[in-house]
């Protein structure tokens, strides 16, 4: 329990700082900005409280927000996406499964894996698309936004789950 706490805590670390270095600086196209920071959400396992959920989602949104320049988006975007997080991966998980699963590609198989992740990220860069930019005047410019960064977004979790080794 303890290692697998201080585990996620080392890996919101490097989230954080790979997305405050890396990932605030890449503006593909002018319109898609990854957010991998979520993937610390695809690292809970299934037991894991409602308040750790967002707490979770909470500190590593408000961590990534201390390095961006829109303070307050990461942190209410995250704890959203924490929020609906458990049930989003009750839809997905297999209903033998262990307590203590942490979802990868293994333990829920590929496809439903990325169902998963997709949903994860869809919902986590709305609320963030739509609190940064506070408007509907612009709605085409708002899609390719939310569209760009939620597909390159997914994209990178992916690739990070098959990196760490897809558990």
């Amino acid at each position: 329990m303890a290692r697998s706490f201080f585990s996620r805590l080392v890996w919101m670390a490097a989230l954080v700082l790979l997305q405050a270095l890396v990932f605030n600086h890449i503006h593909w196209f002018g319109y898609a900005t990854p957010y991998v920071v979520v993937y610390i959400l695809c690292l809970q396992p299934l037991d894991t409280s409602r308040c750790g959920w967002l707490l979770w989602g909470f500190f590593a949104g408000l961590a990534s927000d201390f390095f961006s320049g829109v303070p307050g988006v990461g942190a209410v975007s995250m704890t959203l996406a924490a929020m609906c997080a458990p049930r989003i991966l009750a839809l997905f998980a297999p209903k033998d499964c262990l307590e203590d699963m942490v979802p990868g590609y293994l333990t829920l198989g590929g496809w439903k894996y990325v169902q998963y992740v997709s949903w994860l990220v869809l919902l986590q860069q709305a609320a963030a698309v739509v609190l940064e930019f506070f408007s509907f005047f612009n709605g085409l410019e708002l899609l390719y936004t939310y569209l760009c960064s939620s597909a390159l977004t997914a994209v990178l979790l992916l690739v990070l789950e098959k990196m760490r080794g897809g558990r």
